[in-house]
């Protein structure tokens, strides 16, 4: 039986969740039915700041890996062609001729990050676009020109984790599409929570999170400040990359007297590791559409850290406040963190709550079948 070969076009191979949600598709897809490569849309070493990761991880498992520089080679009229094109006007050779043809290889086409849209589409027919899968990454709440490469009035085929509830704000300015729901989800390791509440004279928070514009910390450091006041005994560990100084982050910390009390951890290897070695009491993080707003987020619920959100907007969904407890308002997260700190019950109640539900939610074995269909229907085509 013939394999389904499919294509999932990347940026890079940084560790970025695009990448990450990836790399966890590829390794769930059933290698009986499918072949998968990856077109990578950036050379490898291409950041002086960030390393190549997944694309070592994706060549262990078989995956064969691409790069467009190596194929886009400009296409160059031979002098037949070019008297052709002078006498009878005939038309030189398509300069996207080589990206075409490597495209019209595979059965499916999956753009991982809605990004990358924009730099692919100059190189998409009309008959590539029927096996197409665009994957977002980010919400209209964290970039409000998110879609303004997509033209609106042709269809598309979107995989998103946004429920149905979200889906005329993400892509009401659409004409035409298709929704399949896959959300952020993973092979789960562990059968049990692994956090147990510390034992810690000064207590921590641990925030997770890149530093820059489309991640901002500030609502974090506003509440860190509220909190501190309430309980002197506590500190806040940022873990991720980005430099503080160069991003304007520490101005408002110092200029809060709180350069002594915020401490910047920077980029982690294994960030599980991290979490679990550092002995934390909470992890404040992003949330979107009532829900953890990224792979942190559920990775933290996995290992069982009780977890406290920054509510970025979206909709609000009251049957999850008890598992996700969220706020727009720096005094409400600082209240809301202040509960699970001093109270060792409520924190593990919480703990419970968001391993079960990551448990149920994001284990890819109830999605991958979904997205193999999908694969599956365009092949046929």
């Amino acid at each position: 039986m013939n394999k389904t070969k499919v294509l999932f076009i990347v940026s890079e191979f940084y560790q970025s969740g695009t990448a990450r949600f990836t790399y966890e598709i590829d390794c769930a897809l059933n290698k009986e039915l499918f072949e998968t490569s990856i077109l990578s849309l950036n050379p490898l070493n291409n950041s002086s700041q960030w390393k190549d990761y997944y694309n070592f991880l994706h060549e262990e498992i078989g995956t064969e890996i691409h790069f467009i520089d190596d194929i886009n080679s400009v296409v160059k009229p031979t002098i037949k062609q070019r008297i052709l094109r002078k006498v009878f006007g005939q038309e030189l050779p398509d300069v996207r001729q080589n990206v075409v043809e490597f495209l019209d290889k595979f059965d499916a086409i999956s753009i991982m990050g809605e990004y990358n849209y924009n730099y692919v589409k100059r190189y998409l027919m009309s008959h590539h676009r029927e096996k197409l899968f665009i994957h977002p990454v980010n919400s209209l709440y964290q970039k409000p020109d998110n879609y303004i490469a997509f033209e609106k009035d042709l269809h598309f085929n979107i995989v998103s984790g946004f429920l149905e509830q979200d889906l005329d704000f993400e892509f009401g300015g659409f004409s035409s599409y298709s929704h399949t729901f896959i959300p952020l989800c993973f092979i789960l390791k562990n059968k049990i929570p692994l956090w147990i509440s510390p034992q810690n004279e000064v207590k921590k928070i641990g925030l997770f999170s890149r530093i820059g514009k489309t991640k901002p910390i500030d609502p974090f450091i506003y509440s860190f400040q509220i909190l501190k006041e309430i309980i002197p005994n506590v500190e806040l560990h940022i873990f991720g990359s980005g430099n503080p100084d160069e991003e304007g982050v520490m101005r408002y910390v110092k200029q809060l007297g709180m350069k002594d009390f915020v401490i910047f951890r920077g980029h982690q290897k294994d960030m599980l590791d991290t979490a679990m070695n550092e002995d934390l009491d909470l992890v404040w993080l992003h949330g979107y559409h009532g829900l953890p707003g990224g792979w942190a987020g559920y990775d933290i619920c996995h290992l069982g850290i009780p977890q406290v959100f920054w509510d970025f907007g979206g909709t609000r969904r009251p049957e999850l406040r008890e598992t996700f407890p969220m706020s727009n308002s720096v005094s409400e997260m600082a209240s809301l963190s202040l509960k699970f700190l001093i109270d060792k019950e409520r924190a593990k109640k919480l703990r419970d709550l968001q391993f079960t539900y990551t448990e149920k939610n994001q284990n890819i074995n109830n999605f991958i079948h979904n997205l193999e269909r999908l694969y599956q229907s365009v092949s046929n085509k």
